[in-house]
C-alpha cells in the first residue's frame, strides 16, 4: 500500500509538471500516458506513458475522440476540416462535381489528401459518381464528404493516391511525403 501511494504522489507531481510545460507528447505518443508523464523522454517515464496508454486504452479512444492530447493537428483535426469546407463550399464543390473540375474540387481534392495527379482522377470520379455522391435534393455536406471518401476507397486509381497520410501532413503545414506502397 505504501509503494501505491508513493507512485499516486509522483503521478499527481509529474502531472503538475507536465500542465506547466504544455509541450504536448513524448515517444509514446497521445493518450492517458502523455498526460500523466508529459514530453520527458527518459525511458522510464516513456515506458510509464506507454504502459499506461495501453493498460487503459486511452491513445485508441484519444486519437479517435480527439482528446488526451491527441487534438493537435491529427486526424481529428483533418477531418473537422473537410467537414467545415464541405460545409461551407457545399453548393459549389456540388456544382464543381457535376461539371467535373473546378476550384472549390480541387481545394477538397487537397484537403482529402489527393495527389496533384490524382487531381484530375478525383473530379472525373466525382462527375461520374455524382448521383452516388449526391442522391437526393436533401443530401448533407456531411453525406456528400463520406460518400466522397467512400468512393474514393472503392476506385484503385484514387484510393492509393488520396490517403488520410498525406491530408495529415497538409494539416499539420509539413511537406507531404508518404511512402509509396
Amino acid at each position: 500500500m505504501n509503494k501505491l501511494t508513493w507512485g499516486f504522489g509522483i503521478g499527481l507531481v509529474m502531472l503538475g509538471a507536465t500542465v506547466a510545460r504544455a509541450d504536448g507528447y513524448g515517444q509514446a505518443g497521445c493518450g492517458l500516458g502523455s498526460i500523466l508523464f508529459g514530453t520527458d523522454d527518459s525511458k522510464l517515464m516513456q515506458i510509464l506513458a506507454a504502459t499506461t496508454n495501453g493498460t487503459f486504452g486511452s491513445q485508441t479512444f484519444g486519437i479517435t475522440s480527439g482528446t488526451s492530447n491527441c487534438v493537435s493537428a491529427g486526424m481529428v483535426k483533418a477531418e473537422k476540416e473537410q467537414a467545415a469546407f464541405a460545409e461551407v463550399n457545399f453548393q459549389d464543390l456540388k456544382r464543381n462535381m457535376a461539371s467535373g473540375g473546378g476550384e472549390f474540387l480541387m481545394s477538397f481534392a487537397s484537403l482529402l489528401g489527393c495527389t496533384d495527379g490524382a487531381k484530375p482522377a478525383f473530379a472525373k470520379m466525382t462527375q461520374n459518381q455524382y448521383e452516388t455522391i449526391v442522391p437526393a435534393a436533401n443530401t448533407t455536406p456531411v453525406q456528400l464528404l463520406s460518400s466522397v471518401k467512400k468512393q474514393i476507397k472503392g476506385t484503385p486509381a484514387l484510393a492509393g493516391s488520396c490517403s488520410d497520410e498525406r491530408a495529415l501532413a497538409r494539416s499539420r503545414g509539413k511537406p507531404i511525403s508518404v511512402a509509396k506502397r
